[in-house]
Formats: structure tokens, C-alpha cells, sequence
């Protein structure tokens, strides 16, 4: 996170500028943030490589939900928050097998894979595999006026300019499902990364009951698909603003 852009590192409003309209910058810019956090993790409401995190690369993420893995980036490697890990929180329905629920010092809920180690830096919050191949991504979306689908879409332009192999497999408004937010969006991309293997992400962005635009993204590689929308479904199932 840093956005979980699949393909370049930590993005910035600045590098998107001249590529983009503002609005798309602005976007972007969140995007790089989620990528950024599998970058973290090796070394998505919304979510690189390099230096890469645990998780690969960080997802697309901007101050609004979004994912990707940031792309190969001068930038050095973040490092391990030095934030309390969260606690296992009791709550009235318990995650599946191999999960557990943690109310995260980022002040939200949520529900990860057992055994993801938490890191955390200007590009969100991020849970990271312990093979360092595939994580999550959690990014407040700050940018004034930026719908989810406009925050996801901005993601992907980047992802065309700095990841390579980038493919939009799939953008789409998300309405319709059990419990999704009324204003939410989906992104779903691949793109290959230093080490010669191929991520695929999939990035929702939404708002929160408490008006707060998220992105919350899952990565991990090509090969393990469709894992990566197994772990964003559970993650969003237990999501919840404002914990902390």
C-alpha cells in the first residue's frame, strides 16, 4: 500500500503530473501509496518494486481507497512499523479458518490471514505473507472530491506509465453486493515484477459509513489467483472505521 500498484514502487502526486489531469494525479497518487505497502512487506478503499517490501512491491493507493504495487524506485525500502502490533479483537462473528480479526492502531478493524506480519508507513498500512510474496494494503484516501472510481482509475493510468507488462484486467463500479458500500469501485491488474514473476492485485475503494474514503488491496503472484480476492472478501467482511 503505499498503495499495492502492481508494478512501480512508492508513486507521487508529482510523477503522475503531465500524465494525467489533476484529479488522476491525485488519484494516482493514492494508488502509489497501496503499492508501495507490498514493496514495505517484502523488504489496495484503495493500494513497487526496487527495494522490495515482503510482499513483492506496494499496491496502488491514494488519499482515497486504491491499490498497487509500486515499480522499481530510488526510494529505500520501508521499514517495519515501529506502532504496537494490534491485538486479536473479539467481535460478535468469528473470520473463517486461518484468519484472525485485529483492530489495527490505524483505527480500523480487520480480518487477515493468520501469521501476516503488520508494517506501516505514509502509504497505509500493510500485512505482509511471511514469504514476503502477497499482502494486504489499508489506504485513507485524503484527496477532496475523488469518487473511488476516479481514484481507481487514476491507479491504473499510472500502472500504464510504470509498471511493466501492466494489464487492466478489469474497472467497474461495484454495486449490488451483499454489504458492499453504495459509492464503491474495483480494480483488478497484473504486471511483472523485478524478480521476474508476475503479481496480480485487486484494489477496492469505497467510503466508509463515516464518510472516510478507504482502499483496501490484496496482492500476491499470478500463480496463486484467484487467493488474492479470497483474502480482500474477508478482509472487507470484517472491516470497520474508526476503532482507535
Amino acid at each position: 500500500g503505499r498503495w499495492e500498484h502492481a508494478g512501480s514502487p512508492a508513486w507521487t502526486a508529482s510523477r503522475l503530473l503531465g500524465r494525467v489531469p489533476r484529479r488522476a494525479v491525485a488519484v494516482a497518487g493514492a494508488v502509489a501509496a497501496v503499492l508501495v505497502a507490498g514493496v514495505v512487506g517484502s523488504r489496495l478503499f484503495l493500494g513497487g518494486d526496487g527495494a522490495e517490501p515482503v510482499a513483492g512491491e506496494p499496491p496502488a493507493s491514494v488519499s482515497a481507497p486504491v491499490t498497487a504495487e509500486p515499480e522499481p524506485s530510488t526510494d529505500p525500502p520501508l521499514e517495519p512499523s515501529s506502532a504496537p502490533t494490534p491485538t486479536t479483537t473479539p467481535t460478535g462473528t468469528a473470520p473463517p479458518a486461518g484468519y484472525r480479526t485485529v483492530d489495527d492502531t490505524g483505527g480500523f478493524t480487520i480480518a487477515v490471514p493468520e501469521g501476516w506480519d503488520r508494517t506501516e508507513s505514509d502509504q497505509g498500512v500493510f500485512y505482509n505473507a511471511p514469504d514476503g510474496r502477497s499482502l494486504l494494503q489499508v489506504f485513507v484516501i485524503r484527496e477532496p472530491g475523488l469518487t473511488p472510481y476516479e481514484a481507481l482509475s487514476g491507479v491504473s493510468a499510472d500502472g500504464r506509465a510504470n509498471k511493466p507488462g501492466y494489464e487492466e484486467i478489469g474497472l467497474r463500479r461495484v454495486g449490488g453486493e451483499p454489504d458492499a458500500p453504495a459509492d464503491a469501485a474495483e480494480l483488478v491488474y497484473a504486471y511483472d515484477r523485478e524478480d521476474g514473476t508476475r503479481r496480480k492485485v485487486v484494489d477496492r475503494a469505497f467510503t466508509a459509513p463515516d464518510g472516510t474514503h478507504y482502499a483496501v488491496l490484496a496482492a500476491g503472484p499470478e500463480t496463486d489467483w484467484p487467493r488474492q480476492r479470497e483474502h480482500l472478501r474477508v478482509a472487507l467482511e470484517f472491516f470497520r472505521p474508526g476503532t482507535s
